[in-house]
């Protein structure tokens, strides 16, 4: 049971890797639109992109994917300089 227990968190802490190495690379994209948008927050594009990340997750996922991505954007946007 614990050999399986590690095994998972094995897999977990290294997705949990490629996840944060993935938002790095977002961030460094979002950062610099900055300065080609009027407005740090645009609320269309927001919904946009909960709503392809709900679809991507699935059903069973979808709400706790919407969630995740929400506080992406938020960080995005403090990144951005915006609120």
């Amino acid at each position: 049971m614990a050999d399986k227990l590690a095994a998972a968190r094995a897999k977990i802490d290294a997705l949990d890797r490629r996840i944060a190495a993935l938002l790095a690379r977002r961030f460094a994209l979002a950062v610099p639109l900055a300065a080609l948008k009027r407005r740090v927050k645009d609320p269309a594009r927001e919904r946009a992109v909960l709503a392809n990340a709900a679809a991507a997750a699935g059903p069973r996922y979808a709400g706790a994917a919407r969630r995740v991505f929400a506080e992406m954007i938020r960080q995005s946007r403090l990144l951005q300089g915006g609120k």
